[in-house]
């Protein structure tokens, strides 16, 4: 991980010139296209069969991408900067005014949705890419020409006339033995025609273990300033800070079964893609000893049957991780209430759980408290396939794991396995996060 001093952190940022304000533009919505990758289970002729090495390698990743979950306030992050209050704008209204464009995520479907990722540019002039668009972190990063090991789209940083290099290094490595190894570096970077200048990534030189080995070449961090390991403000709030956005908000809609149409709305919702209204819940940094690092809000918990609550916890919404990871005790309790559910550790590893794929299609609704309501996982998504084929048992997709916190303060992650159902805002105006109905 890189680890830099506040003065060492003032210094590359004074001498990259970190994106600054440039002069008034209008301000826009976009609809970015995404696509998800990588199976997390195959097929064999009409059998789901647990994808073991992918669900093992996504748990490390997750383990190592939230170690920062048990730290104090970052005393190197600046204080989160908002611009005021913005209307949020349906992108369907904006089309009929003309004012904004249109471009769809797509998906790279393979028995499950794993991963969503779509297109940026980046330098002058510019070079197109593709990258992860995860809400659990706030870093840029992508390879570069010279990169040793790395895999898809690379970037040419001596074909950029704005490109500005540093020798402040950049490291990512997870639990799985993977690395990825760079420098700090800033150049003009474009979604869909929002453009930042100056913006802060990770200029990757080499990878390893297969880092970067899936169809998208790098990825874009949503988060807060506070969790970027550059030290650079990321992509989305120097827009809004900017004065880029129609309204300083994203949100996501998440096909499933590789059905077309998943998408980013960058300034905007999309009212075609849910139904119902949005509800908000308040962002939350109880968890994290008053730091906003994540999109984090208050959870009682996942149900059984709408029975006894598993155990409360902060709930991350993050759009870079496929399953759903909750506290160990909480995944045995939760385990506990499905008929026939026994624990996986001895045939796939610790924290996971199985249940007769009999049951399968007969299970009752799993559902995330928030607030009063309740919002179930899509049963199709929580099966992850039988653990070995010609096996009688099917693999869980929420897993037991001991993130950071204590208490009702425990992180748990919720991935896409649980955003598909639900139309997902965040909304950096308001610090919260809203959900509606995902129309599949």
């Amino acid at each position: 991980m890189l680890v830099l001093t506040l003065a060492a952190q003032m210094a590359v940022l004074a001498t990259l010139g970190f994106a600054s304000p440039v002069e008034k533009r209008i301000p826009g919505a976009r609809v970015v296209p995404i696509r998800a990758k990588a199976p997390m289970h195959t097929r064999s002729g009409d059998e789901k069969i647990f994808n073991k090495a992918s669900a093992l390698a996504e748990k490390a990743t997750v383990v190592k991408k939230y170690n920062k979950s048990t730290k104090g306030p970052a005393t190197s992050a600046a204080p989160v900067e908002r611009s005021a209050p913005v209307e949020n704008f349906d992108i369907n209204t904006l089309r009929k005014r003309a004012t904004s464009g249109k471009e769809v995520l797509t998906d790279d479907y393979d028995g499950i949705d794993e991963l969503y990722y779509g297109p940026l540019t980046i330098g002058t002039p510019a070079q197109a890419s593709t990258v992860d668009f995860d809400t659990g972190s706030s870093d840029l990063w992508l390879p570069t020409s010279a990169c040793s090991g790395c895999f898809g789209n690379t970037y040419n940083t001596a074909s950029s006339s704005t490109y500005k290099g540093s020798s402040t290094p950049f490291s990512i490595t997870y639990e799985d033995g993977s690395e990825a190894d760079g420098t700090v570096a800033t150049d003009t970077v474009t979604i869909v025609g929002i453009t930042v200048p100056n913006q802060g990534f990770g200029a990757v030189t080499s990878e390893s273990g297969g880092f970067g080995s899936g169809p998208n070449a790098g990825l874009l961090g949503l988060g807060f300033p506070a969790n970027a390991e550059t030290g650079a403000t990321p992509w989305f709030i120097n827009a809004a800070n900017e004065g880029l956005l129609t309204s300083n908000i994203f949100s996501f809609y998440m096909a499933r079964n590789g059905a077309s149409g998943s998408e980013l709305c960058i300034g905007c919702t999309d009212s075609a893609k849910f139904s119902g209204s949005i509800t908000y819940y308040p962002l939350s940094t109880a968890a994290t000893s008053g730091t906003q690092y994540y999109w984090n809000i208050v959870s009682a918990g996942f149900t059984y049957n709408s029975g006894t609550s598993s155990g409360a916890f902060s709930a991350v919404i993050d759009s870079g991780t496929t399953l759903i990871y909750i506290p160990t005790t909480y995944a045995k309790a939760l385990y506990a209430m499905i008929p026939g559910a026994k624990s996986a550790a001895s045939t796939v590893g610790a924290g996971f759980y199985s249940f007769p794929c009999s049951s399968a299609s007969t299970l009752a609704p799993i559902q995330l408290k928030l607030g009063s309501a309740y919002y179930a996982v899509n049963m199709a998504d929580f099966n992850l396939g039988q653990v070995s084929s010609g096996s009688s048992s099917c693999v869980g997709g929420i897993i037991g794991e001991d993130i950071g916190g204590s208490g009702a303060n425990q992180l748990a992650i919720i991935g896409d396995e649980w955003i598909k159902s639900w139309y997902s805002v965040f909304d950096y105006a308001n610090l919260r996060v809203g959900f509606a109905t995902a129309l599949h």
